[in-house]
């Protein structure tokens, strides 16, 4: 998606040993990525030209056939994502699975909307809206499909504008949809029943080499999720056959258990290395990320950026991708580089998109949310933090709502949004408690009495640092509890 890394100038690069060189001119870099990613979509379009005529036009459920040929001219992305819509509507695609639809289409239009749109971040929403609906007629037919995966596929190989204006409609492309008939529910038969994983930001002890070798977490499954969601629902470990490498990964790791960096960082770079020389590349993405997180860690920034750029480069994991993405979008937020920390986010959203993972995608987007709120962008606020709480339903995992909605208290907050934010604070609450989480319940309970002080009440402000206080000493968090009783005798 994004080959280019932006200068960060904290310090000189120094290229570490076993690792390839990055050019010190990022100019000249994202001018030679941009060159050869030219080159490699013009292959890619030749090839896919030769086989145009293998999509033939499609047909909807009820048997009718489309009647828009997208091979005659240029389109523009807006006609296309109405389409869509139009497509879902036609089939009658329920309101739950519809939303999860539009959700997707709403990344894109948002996308064809910047100055100049990611044209693989549009690509990759549509792609993730069209297995949804393909799921969903998968269910309906008892027949698997990818009526709406092939059409898609069909459209990137015209000639689209994905520059947004809704006022270019092409007559070649306006669709005149079927009668509308309602397709019949998924039988109960069809879902499953799983209770949610409990998950934490705290990073568990590991117990296995299976343990050791992740670097995602599994993504807790929602409850009655369609069984096409499910089988992708958790993280694939990729193990190195190359018992030296696999050593020297698994070795890095237990030095980080024990915090000892250096060591650490030695072992990873040995892992590396063997994972150049066997050839490795699913395992070279694999370490490099670790590498990145040690850099990240230390602040030391542009070593990190590029060995996240690298865990890119050679993963083919979208889960892995995403989170090199977020993290890489976290120190363009951190250092104020607004464009590019928005671009990452994005490509992290798309990736987590792709890979199903949907607390990746909440997180993303709250950042998105933040960074706009720190511009005081109140209409760009709002529709990030609501995406964000949508995907964050469709988990149905209290501690994932909790943490949602908690950003997005924090994230009101800055544009002075106290209402709302004191309401998502609430609300945040109530996940955790269902979740058992008190500590993190007391952390909105404090962060609301703060607002409370702000406005003036100091009355609901002490009660509230009390429900914080009393759930600190419930959980025998000794440390939190200190905090708060000195903030009580302040109040």
């Amino acid at each position: 998606m994004y080959n280019s890394i932006y200068p960060i100038n904290i310090k000189p690069y120094v290229p570490p040993q076993n690792k390839n060189a990055v050019t010190n001119n990022a100019e000249e870099e994202s001018a030679g990525s941009h060159l050869q990613r030219e080159n490699r979509a013009l292959q890619q379009s030749d090839r896919k030209t030769q086989n145009r005529d293998t999509f033939q036009r499609q047909q909807y459920p009820n048997g009718q056939q489309t009647t828009i040929d997208y091979s005659k001219s240029q389109v523009n992305i807006a006609q296309i994502i109405t389409d869509f819509k139009n497509t879902s509507l036609a089939i009658g695609t329920p309101d739950d699975i519809s939303e999860r639809v539009n959700q997707y289409l709403s990344f894109a239009e948002m996308q064809s909307k910047e100055e100049v749109p990611d044209k693989e971040f549009i690509k990759n929403s549509l792609r993730s809206a069209s297995k949804i609906l393909d799921n969903y007629i998968t269910q309906t037919l008892n027949k698997e499909s990818k009526v709406v995966e092939n059409w898609v596929e069909a459209l990137f190989l015209q000639h689209v504008n994905y520059k947004s204006d809704p006022t270019s409609i092409n007559p070649d492309f306006l669709v005149k949809l079927p009668e509308k008939t309602q397709a019949s529910q998924p039988k109960e038969s069809q879902f499953v029943q799983e209770q949610p994983a409990a998950t934490d930001d705290l990073q568990q002890p590991v117990q296995n080499e299976s343990q050791l070798l992740s670097v995602d977490k599994p993504v807790t499954v929602s409850q009655q999720e369609p069984v096409e969601y499910q089988k992708d629902s958790t993280v694939k470990v990729y193990v190195p056959q190359d018992r030296e490498l696999k050593e020297y990964f698994i070795q890095g790791k237990k030095y980080l258990e024990k915090n000892d960096t250096k060591s650490a960082l030695n072992a990873f770079m040995s892992s590396l290395e063997r994972a150049n020389i066997t050839g490795d590349k699913e395992a070279a993405g694999m370490v490099c990320y670790e590498i990145g997180q040690i850099h990240d860690k230390e602040d030391h920034l542009t070593d990190a950026l590029n060995y996240y750029h690298d865990t890119i480069e050679f993963s083919t994991n979208n889960n892995l991708k995403a989170k090199a993405y977020y993290a890489m979008g976290q120190i363009y937020d951190d250092v104020v580089y607004f464009d590019p920390a928005v671009e990452h986010y994005y490509a992290s959203v798309s990736y987590a998109g792709e890979a199903e993972n949907l607390k990746a995608q909440t997180k993303a987007l709250g950042n998105i949310a933040n960074m706009f709120a720190e511009r005081y962008d109140k209409e760009n606020t709002y529709t990030y933090l609501d995406v964000a709480k949508q995907i964050a339903a469709e988990t149905k995992d209290n501690k994932t709502m909790g943490a949602v909605y908690s950003k997005s208290g924090d994230t009101l907050s800055i544009i002075n949004e106290d209402v709302n934010a004191l309401k998502d604070y609430k609300q945040s609450a109530m996940f955790y408690h269902d979740a058992e989480s008190p500590i993190k319940m007391a952390r909105n309970f404090e962060k609301a009495s703060e607002i409370m002080l702000k406005l003036g009440n100091k009355t609901k402000a002490k009660s509230l640092l009390e429900k914080a206080y009393s759930l600190s000493i419930d959980a025998n968090d000794r440390e939190y509890t200190k905090t708060l009783s000195k903030k009580l005798l302040s109040v």
